[in-house]
């Protein structure tokens, strides 16, 4: 009886311990920032938050007009953030972009 008592005890722990590890670990989400491309400057805007037609305008249906990116890509220097590799954009609203 004292044998089987310390084994539910033995497995009770091991089921606490493991719950509280996966329970304290972060999860961060992976949030996209959504940027505008200047053509007169060939840079990104950042435009994450904003409108169309209130905080920048996308005319016509050629080019790349804004797109998503994840939150710790600066798509004007991929190679100095922190993201690992090279990303494109994703979400792609077309049109020429002015602010």
């Amino acid at each position: 009886m004292m044998k089987n008592l310390k084994l539910k005890m033995a497995a009770l722990a091991l089921l606490i311990g493991s719950g509280a590890a996966f329970a304290s670990v972060n999860h961060k989400p992976v949030l996209n920032k959504r940027w505008g491309l200047d053509r007169s400057s060939g840079q990104y805007v950042d435009v994450t938050g904003k409108m169309v037609g209130i905080g920048y305008e996308c005319t016509g249906t050629s080019e790349t007009c804004t797109a998503e990116f994840p939150s710790d890509v600066n798509p004007n220097n991929q190679a100095g953030d922190s993201h690992p590799g090279t990303v494109a954009g994703t979400n792609i609203e077309p049109g020429i972009f002015a602010q």
